[in-house]
C-alpha cells in the first residue's frame, strides 16, 4: 500500500512538472546573455498595443515610480528615476487558443530613463539582446510615442 501511495505521489510530481514546462514561453522572456541590466519583464505593465501590419506586440512596463505616476496623471512628465520599457515582440499562433496569437521571440526594447529635466533612450535588439544606435530623428519619434501611452484602464 505504501508503494502504492509512493507511486502516485511521484506520478503527480512528474506530471505536474511537465505541464509547467509546456505552458512557460521562455522563448519569449529576457535571456540571460543579453545586454539589459534588469529584466523589464518584471515590472509593472502599463499598457499594451499590438501591430497587426508588422505582426507584432508590445506592453510598456515601468518601474514603481514610472507605474505610481501613470496611475494618477495622464501627462507624459514623469519625475526623476522613472523608468519606462516598451518591450516588443513578434508574434505566433496561440497552440491552445484557435485564432489568438501570442509572444514569440523578442523583437526589441526600448528603455527611457527620466533625470531631472531630460530623459536618456536606449533601444536593443537581436538575439541576443544587444544596444544598438538609431537615427536620431527615429529616436525623437519613438520617445514621444512611448512618452505619451496611457495607462490601460481595467474594470
Amino acid at each position: 500500500m505504501k508503494n502504492m501511495i509512493l507511486f502516485f505521489a511521484l506520478a503527480i510530481i512528474i506530471s505536474c512538472e511537465q505541464k509547467s514546462k509546456e505552458f512557460l514561453n521562455i522563448e519569449a522572456s529576457v535571456q540571460q546573455n543579453d545586454e539589459l541590466k534588469e529584466n523589464p519583464l518584471l515590472m509593472n505593465p502599463i499598457t499594451s498595443s499590438i501591430q497587426p501590419k508588422d505582426s507584432t506586440m508590445s506592453t510598456l512596463y515601468g518601474n514603481e515610480i514610472a507605474f505610481d505616476y501613470a496611475k494618477q496623471h495622464s501627462d507624459s512628465n514623469y519625475p526623476k528615476n522613472a523608468v519606462l520599457y516598451e518591450v516588443t515582440w513578434k508574434q505566433k499562433p496561440d497552440e491552445l487558443w484557435f485564432g489568438g496569437n501570442i509572444p514569440k521571440e523578442i523583437y526589441s526594447v526600448e528603455k527611457i530613463t527620466f533625470d531631472n529635466a531630460n530623459s536618456v533612450y536606449e533601444r536593443f535588439a537581436g538575439n541576443p539582446l544587444k544596444k544598438i544606435q538609431i537615427k536620431e530623428a527615429e529616436e525623437k519619434l519613438r520617445k514621444d510615442f512611448i512618452i505619451h501611452q496611457k495607462m490601460a484602464v481595467s474594470p
